[in-house]
């Protein structure tokens, strides 16, 4: 009899397979390397505590994470073990992480801080046990439903994402195709675990056998990449900027792809980038399909490259709709899966775009955002982008603000890099390539965001009207 082929990668566990076949290959970087041998046998460890809590596959488990070798452990933990992984940030009081944690209908709750008081089982975990491996591989099911990502939407009301297995790893294999990714390589995970695009570098990394370079926050940014090993990293404008003024100089690192996104992509940026040998790429994704949809090279405002592998891209009616193998499992609502899709199972995202006569996404902005002035449309998004083109400004966000005569108006929060320029200079800019009504009329300075380097369009939209 002979033996029974083996099982496709997709069909394993990847972290089981590289133990397999390279034990002492990196796969995590923290305070202490791990390689994958050790974290085989600390998941095996792991998954026997959950089996032993009385947690079955098919059950919710909260977690309040952020990206500590504890958060990775115990979401590749669920994936071994069927559980689906509930991710909750840490800046929740307790109170909303009790609240969410009844919404999402969950059988357990871990925590490395205090947990919540509910109709759950509170887990006390140790990390770092360990279990030695069998020599088989660990069989996985793609269809099994893996996490649910909470996600607030246009709305501000939070959906919880839910995602198969499948999805995951077909997110990572297209990826792959366009951000290559293979041993010896480092991604740092600079996104936190409850937002899908720091719970996506997981799969890529491991898929790989790569090493995941968790982030330690207590070095500067720039120090780590000059003394780590990081070959991948994911940044917003703000973060790269600020990087470039620390004197970033990409030669001295071993950085080889660089993923912008969450804002208006600067010109000056990526052309100083540019200029300096590191070319970055530019992406456009979101919760539903499991982060990355398209991604290329910057090449004008709003270009974010072609569809992956495994997705689709159409326009309907301005509005970019997206289908594929990454594509969400649905909604959880009240116990059931929610899957709003159209007749052609084209899942809408209400942002407005457009694709390029090569096959390119152009993303214009949120639907949920134009508003009217004096009967024009405005896009906010587009003077965001013509406003961070200008070479003194960082980062830009406009608001409608109430007008009498017009109904709304544009308002627009700046944060300068290096010296400010004069509003009239702006106000110049932007009428040079748009029209006479997209200039702002008002300019108001960068808020103090706490910490977040996102800030929330709707909230100060809100302090704006309520100041009047």
């Amino acid at each position: 009899m002979t033996d029974p082929a083996p099982l496709p990668l997709a069909l394993r566990c990847p972290v089981r397979h590289w133990a397999q076949t390279a034990p002492e290959r990196i796969a995590l970087l923290g305070e202490q390397p791990l390689d994958y041998g050790r974290l085989d046998t600390r998941l095996n460890a792991l998954c026997k505590q959950l089996e032993l809590a009385g947690l079955q596959a098919g059950d919710r488990l909260a977690a309040v994470v952020r990206g500590a070798l504890e958060d990775v452990l115990l979401a590749w933990a669920c994936v071994r073990s069927g559980l689906v992984f509930c991710p909750l940030n840490p800046a929740f009081p307790l109170p909303r992480q009790a609240e969410l944690a009844r919404q999402l209908a969950v059988a357990a709750f871990w925590s490395a801080g205090a947990i919540p008081a509910g109709d759950w089982q509170a887990l006390s975990l140790d990390f770092m046990g360990e279990l030695a491996a069998s020599e088989e591989a660990w069989p996985l099911e793609p269809a099994q439903l893996n996490n649910m990502i909470l996600t607030s939407g246009s709305s501000g009301a939070p959906k919880a994402v839910v995602h198969r297995l499948a999805n995951h790893f077909a997110s990572a294999r297209g990826s792959a195709s366009r951000i290559p990714l293979a041993p010896g390589d480092g991604w740092l995970l600079s996104l936190p675990l409850f937002h899908v695009g720091g719970y996506a570098i997981l799969f890529r990394v491991f898929l790989a056998g790569a090493a995941l370079v968790l982030d330690d926050r207590s070095q500067p940014l720039k120090t780590r990449l000059e003394c780590q090993p990081i070959t991948h990293l994911s940044l917003v404008p703000t973060q790269l900027w600020r990087l470039l003024a620390q004197g970033f100089d990409p030669g001295r690192t071993r950085v080889r792809e660089l993923l912008l996104g969450g804002a208006a992509i600067p010109g000056p940026l990526v052309n100083r980038l540019a200029a300096m040998g590191l070319v970055p790429k530019v992406s456009y994704g979101l919760s539903e399909m499991g982060s990355q949809v398209c991604t290329g090279q910057p090449a004008g405002a709003g270009v974010v490259g072609r569809p992956l592998p495994g997705r689709e891209v159409c326009i309907r009616q301005g509005e970019i709709c997206v289908r594929g193998d990454t594509l969400y499992a649905g909604y959880f609502q009240a116990g059931d899966l929610v899957l709003p899709l159209d007749e052609e199972g084209w899942f809408h995202t209400r942002d407005k775009g457009h694709l390029t006569p090569d096959g390119e996404l152009v993303v214009e902005g949120r639907l949920d955002n134009l508003f009217i002035s004096g009967g024009e449309n405005i896009q906010p998004e587009t003077i965001e982008q013509r406003l961070v083109d200008h070479g003194a400004v960082a980062q830009a966000l406009v608001v409608p603000v109430p007008s009498e005569e017009w109904g709304q108006r544009p308002a627009a929060f700046i944060d300068w890099h290096g010296e400010p320029v004069p509003h009239a200079e702006l106000a110049s800019w932007i009428r040079a390539t748009l029209p006479g009504f997209m200039v702002p009329d008002r300019w108001l300075p960068w808020p103090d965001l706490g910490g977040n380097l996102k800030p929330s369009r709707t909230l100060l939209a809100q302090s704006l009207r309520q100041a009047e």
